[in-house]
């Protein structure tokens, strides 16, 4: 086998392992792993056969440089050394690995659209588990995670209805997945194709989704969806924006008006105080050693350390918000960074946006940067940027993001 064949089979590789990452998010953290060591293997591999160890530039390279070094550096305060050297390749270097290699091998039109479509078959797949937990059978059909907190009043005809998780642990984890679909099929369907067949098609798949969407009650991922369409609305259409906002603000002042017991789902505060309380144990962690934090990984070990209850120094936790995870174990050097790196994602998205011609292009543009506000937002209330899955799924988004930008620029 000559060289060139050597080096177009080490593409497809990488390209594959990349679609298979995709798929499998839902399914296998196994597979998440395994994807991304088989496509970083044939990536380095394909660069020592052309000796070119060159890196594609985007506007992130220099910050995500930074922030592993930030990573690094807060070995210092560390209490556990070999730990944290597991975590500074598995919880930190790992995903710019796996940004660089979204970024190099989606480079076409036809890539990207693969990836998509992957993206949707396996989004099929999560919406008709979730539905069979939900309905049928209470159990997940990949993981067997029960529906989530089936009370005797969900019970109907012998099958539970608690909210629906799907094949992950916790109904808000599914959600934080789900945002990633949404947003960009949302885009997609309004803006971004015209043929009446394909709209139905989008149309047809997320309905479905979106009531799935709704049945699995987290609130926070709500505040995402909603928080995140009117901000890629208002960049869209003023017109829209003002017809959207009427209707939210009239679907609100119903809910206000409904009977008690059917509002306290919707409205009631007993997460958040339980929120309130982790945030607390953050932040006396954090002042531990704000500037560079108390090393990667650290955090669950020092919500042990500060918690004032029964399980002291017996059980660790996160503490619910991404943010305060990052700055109790990189500092505020580290959240600055990690800040700095959304911000340019964020301004160099707008700027293509502005820019772009397709409608394609520009829609499926919105929906990503959508899919991303959405998330971090969620990530506010959540566990979203500690979990294997969805934290790979937040930079496979950056990834594709970047790619995109490339390739519409480029005209491929």
């Amino acid at each position: 086998m000559d060289k060139d064949k050597i080096i177009r089979a080490l593409d497809k590789v990488t390209e594959w392992s990349i679609y298979l990452l995709i798929f499998c998010v839902p399914f296998s953290k196994t597979m998440i792993e395994g994807c991304i060591t088989i496509g970083f293997i044939a990536w380095i591999s394909k660069k020592i056969l052309t000796r070119d160890f060159r890196i594609k530039k985007t506007p992130l390279n220099n910050l995500l440089f930074i922030f592993f070094v930030v990573a690094a550096i807060s070995f210092v305060n560390a209490d556990l050394k070999m730990l944290f050297m597991r975590s500074l390749v598995s919880k930190c270097l790992k995903f710019i690995i796996l940004y660089f290699l979204i970024v190099e091998t989606i480079n076409s039109k036809t890539k990207l659209k693969n990836l998509l479509k992957m993206a949707i078959i396996s989004a099929v797949i999560v919406m008709i588990d979730g539905y069979i937990q939900r309905y049928f059978y209470n159990l997940d059909l990949f993981r067997f995670y029960p529906a989530f907190k089936s009370r005797a009043a969900d019970h109907y005809m012998g099958f539970a209805r608690g909210a629906p998780t799907g094949p992950f642990p916790f109904p808000n984890d599914l959600s934080a997945w789900m945002l990633m679909i949404i947003m960009p099929v949302t885009s997609l369907l309004i803006w971004g194709r015209r043929s009446v067949r394909e709209k139905f098609a989008l149309t047809s798949f997320l309905a479905p989704f979106l009531f799935l969407f709704y049945l699995a009650n987290a609130r926070s991922a709500w505040g995402g969806f909603i928080i995140s369409f009117f901000t890629i609305l208002s960049m869209q259409s003023k017109k829209l924006f003002l017809v959207f906002l009427v209707l939210l603000l009239s679907v609100s002042a119903i809910v206000l008006i409904l009977p008690k017991e059917k509002t306290i789902n919707i409205l009631g505060l007993s997460s958040m105080q339980d929120r309130l309380g982790m945030w607390q144990i953050g932040w006396k962690a954090f002042t531990e050693h704000p500037i560079i934090g108390n090393g990667l990984n650290m955090g669950f070990r020092k919500f042990q350390e500060y918690r004032e209850d029964e399980y002291k120094n017996k059980k660790g936790a996160y503490f619910h918000n991404g943010f305060l995870q990052i700055a109790v174990e990189m500092g505020l050097i580290g959240l600055t960074v990690f800040l700095l790196i959304i911000i340019t994602t964020f301004k160099s998205a707008i700027e293509h946006i502005r820019k772009a011609s397709g409608t394609f292009d520009r829609a499926l543009c919105l929906g990503l940067t959508g899919a991303i506000l959405a998330f971090l937002v969620h990530s506010f209330f959540d566990t979203n940027l500690q979990s294997l899955p969805l934290v790979s799924l937040f930079w496979f988004a950056m990834g594709t993001l970047f790619s995109l930008q490339n390739i519409y620029a480029r005209k491929i």
